[in-house]
């Protein structure tokens, strides 16, 4: 007998990419039925134990370890399947049934699907019994040929027609053919040509894997079915509050991973994608999210590590979704956050080798990341933005379309709630830079007015960058780095200000002399010792200011600002040098008694680097200016206010620095507003800093500084804004400006201070009121007047360190006190 059988393999491998042993095998492992009830005790006994369905899987995962699984005989039915009204899986709440009764049904609607699917291989009708069959087919086929064979023979003996020169004909099922003939002890035997064997096993082969095709489509609707029923599940369950990545398993499996990419493929090429479906077929990256970090959407500090299982799923999930298709979700479609969320997670859990993901500052590491990661964060020199190595040109079309996509992936990783690793971090911060800086060479590629392409993908990527705030810190104490960041224009800057916000700011509930504090001080010394020398870059002083490139440099300006404010304590002081200082012990203060606290790490700027630093701010855009200025005259007041107090609580009496500080800043402004500015036509009309310009709504706010405790209200705003007038025009600005600020510039901020005095009601001072400025009956010689008054009364030695400082920074002194 010849070879006509036919293995299992070969007929999948004859059918197309359709493999329906190996589908349904891999989809009964990936269910597991057998386990399945075991899984259902396990939460049946969680139910009971959980405090709230948010806890359920994170309690049914601890009593699987513990218990090593528990028997579950008692809740399955005679078909194998899960009993929903078991005593045992009633929960401890009106939602936990509901999810519980969601969990069961789950089970069931699993247990069913790979019923459905082992009975298109195994059923008396299923694909096993068709490939026998096929099999049996092909050796009836071939017995039918040799018993034709056998006939024609006999028939040619009988005939006496048989000899070594005559053929011998044989037909079978109306097709005839030649038998072979071979001379054999004198006479001849014949046989069925060996090439009817082949085309018989392979006639028959075909035939098997027809029949394997259709059980594969069939298989596959069951399955789809399955998983599009149980993504709604998981739609309910998330809802209220579980997390799909618990023990049950069924919503981060590989399989479920490749059907959500196939999905939302499909469902992103359309006109009009649906939401629903899009964020229902991200909801495995944020299960996994929720089970690590405790909610998606408010992470906190990680559980544990991604399991083997999780990142698999993540792989495949991302290896399903072409880059350019996930690119079109962030530039096609406003919104949809939870969408570009669960996708921006999910690439950062990948991105973390701590957490169980790749090391991508390994070549490997990068290698296994998602296509759109490489496109946009390691290959983008290799791009369309960039020169062809061939050409040694680049497309404009092509570039304008890969700016757009890498608009689109920035946009979804600015909607990422996780803190990303420090390499990937610095990997998209560099990123970022490259391409900003890339994204202005279109006009030299013949891409003119509106066909240009803002570039707002490098604002998402730093963005995402910040949420790491040692990261950030650490980039901005990078010099190289640093430079060319301050030296950046900026179609959409949020994302560099948020860069800057996270990476100066010491976080919540980390003391200012922690070690790890020192990071961020020095970031902040180099960011504000550094931004007067980029200030033409900040300011966007020779950028386009209108058309799809026009800068928007506001809120980098306002980071500054805000920056400025949060350490304007250490800007105060008055000193020859720029410098960041840290204490070399741990023990040792680099400044100590500064407002009332003490500093292991510090900083301070000389007096042309102070005024530097307050000369851009004034030269920013209006709103920020106004407030940087506002936020200067309520520093002032709360630091008067807590040094009032300090003195009369005695721990540290002598104020008198802190007083000539308050002074010295208000001699900066007074100086870069009325002095150094006067000459410039569109500065001569000036502007105090003093009022809010929502004074009215805000009458009674109080402002917390965070000094000693004490908060300090918008008074002294109402007063300062009785003290706006305008400058003369003409020539004589200059000099009436330098007068005024020495003769009268002092005005504001003693006022100030005066206020502060009879607000904590110091030495007696509470028993003064200064007058009503907003009152058309009082003018500035009047709040002169009672300010001397509460002066005289109360504080004449903080009057004269406040004059003091003032004249010092008026006078252009770099060496003040």
């Amino acid at each position: 007998m010849p070879k006509l059988d036919f293995t299992r393999d070969e007929v999948e491998g004859k059918a197309g990419g359709k493999k329906p042993w190996t589908r349904q095998r891999e989809f009964s492992e990936e269910i597991d039925p057998e386990d399945m009830a075991d899984t259902a005790a396990i939460y049946a006994r969680a139910a009971g134990e959980a405090a709230n369905t948010g806890e359920l899987a994170e309690e049914a995962t601890r009593l699987g370890e513990d218990s090593g699984g528990l028997d579950g005989a008692s809740l399955v039915d005679g078909e194998g399947r899960i009993e929903e009204t078991a005593r045992g899986l009633q929960g401890n709440g009106a939602d936990m049934d509901e999810v519980v009764t969601r969990l069961v049904q789950a089970m069931n609607r699993a247990i069913d699907a790979e019923s459905d699917v082992h009975d298109e291989i195994y059923a008396p009708a299923g694909l096993e019994k068709k490939y026998t069959d096929h099999l049996q087919d092909a050796v009836d086929e071939w017995n039918g040929w040799q018993g034709a064979l056998e006939g024609a023979v006999a028939e040619a003996n009988n005939s006496g027609a048989v000899s070594g020169t005559v053929a011998v004909s044989v037909t079978h099922n109306g097709r005839t053919i030649n038998a072979d003939q071979a001379q054999s002890g004198g006479g001849y035997v014949y046989s069925l040509p060996d090439s009817l064997a082949a085309e018989i096993r392979e006639k028959h082969l075909d035939r098997a894997a027809d029949s394997a095709e259709s059980a594969y489509d069939e298989i596959t609707d069951h399955i789809d079915a399955y998983r599009q029923r149980l993504m709604e599940y998981g739609t309910e369950l998330q809802s209220l509050g579980y997390d799909l990545a618990g023990p049950l398993g069924l919503w981060t499996t590989e399989g479920q991973a490749e059907y959500a990419a196939e999905k939302l493929e499909e469902e992103l090429a359309k006109e009009n994608p649906d939401q629903r479906l899009i964020a229902m077929y991200t909801q495995g990256l944020s299960g996994i999210v929720d089970a690590i970090y405790g909610d998606s959407a408010n992470p906190g500090d990680p559980l544990r590590d991604l399991t083997e299982e999780e990142r698999a799923y993540l792989d495949t999930f991302f290896s399903g979704v072409n880059a350019e298709t996930l690119a079109s979700l962030g530039t096609k479609i406003e919104g949809w956050d939870e969408t570009k969320r669960n996708i921006a997670n999910g690439i950062t859990m990948l991105a973390d080798p701590e957490l169980g993901g790749y090391d991508p500052s390994t070549e490997d590491g990068r290698a296994a990341m998602p296509e759109i990661v490489r496109r946009f964060v390691y290959d983008y020199e290799n791009g369309r933005m960039w020169p062809g190595e061939a050409s040694g040109t680049t497309d404009a079309d092509g570039f304008r379309e890969e700016l757009q996509l890498f608009n689109g992936f920035g946009d979804i990783m600015s909607h990422g709630t996780l803190e990303p690793a420090e390499a990937f971090a610095g990997d998209m911060a560099n990123a970022a830079l490259d391409i900003q800086a890339r994204a202005g060479v279109q006009q030299g590629l013949g891409i003119y007015a509106d066909e240009q392409v803002p570039n707002t993908g490098s604002s998402g990527l730093l963005t995402a960058v910040s949420r790491n705030t040692e990261a950030s810190a650490g980039l901005l104490n990078d010099a190289d780095f640093r430079d060319e960041f301050l030296g950046q224009w900026w179609q959409d800057s949020t994302g560099a200000a948020r860069l800057i916000s996270a990476g100066t700011s010491i976080p919540e509930g980390m003391d200012h002399n922690d070690p790890e504090a020192r990071q961020y001080v020095e970031a902040a010394f180099n960011v504000l010792a550094d931004a007067p020398d980029n200030g033409r870059f900040i300011l966007g002083e020779g950028g386009p200011q209108d058309g799809p490139m026009a800068l928007d440099h506001a809120n980098l300006q306002r980071a500054i600002s805000d920056t400025s404010l949060e350490y304007m304590d250490m800007l105060s002081k008055g000193s020859e040098r720029t410098e960041f200082n840290a204490s070399t012990d741990g023990r040792e203060f680099t400044d100590e008694n500064l407002h009332g606290r003490d500093y292991l790490y510090s900083f301070e700027l000389n007096g042309d680097d102070r005024r530097a630093l307050f000369s851009l701010m004034n030269a920013s855009d209006e709103q920020v200016r106004q407030d940087f200025f506002e936020g200067v005259g309520a520093w002032q007041e709360a630091t008067a206010y807590n040094a009032f107090l300090r003195d009369e609580a005695g721990g540290r009496p002598e104020q008198s620095s802190t007083f000539q500080d308050i002074g010295r800043v208000a001699g900066t402004v007074q100086y870069v507003q009325r002095v150094e500015t006067s000459d410039d036509s569109s500065k001569l009309q000036f502007t105090s800093y003093g009022a809010i310009s929502t004074a009215a709504s805000l009458a009674n706010t109080l402002i917390d500084f965070g000094k000693g405790n004490a908060i300090t209200s918008l008074g002294a705003y109402g007063i300062t804004e009785g003290l706006r007038y305008t400058l003369p025009d003409g020539a004589a600005a200059h000099k009436q400006a330098q007068w005024d600020a020495v003769n009268f510039g002092d005005n504001t901020v003693r006022a100030i201070v005066a206020d502060a005095a009879i607000r904590a009601d110091y030495e007696g001072a509470g028993d003064y009121e200064l007058p009503d400025v907003s009152s058309p009956n009082v003018d500035h010689d009047d709040l002169r007047r009672a300010t001397l008054d509460v002066e005289g009364a109360s504080y004449d030695q903080y009057r004269d360190a406040l004059v003091e400082g003032y004249d010092d920074a008026v006078y252009n002194d770099a060496t003040a006190n």
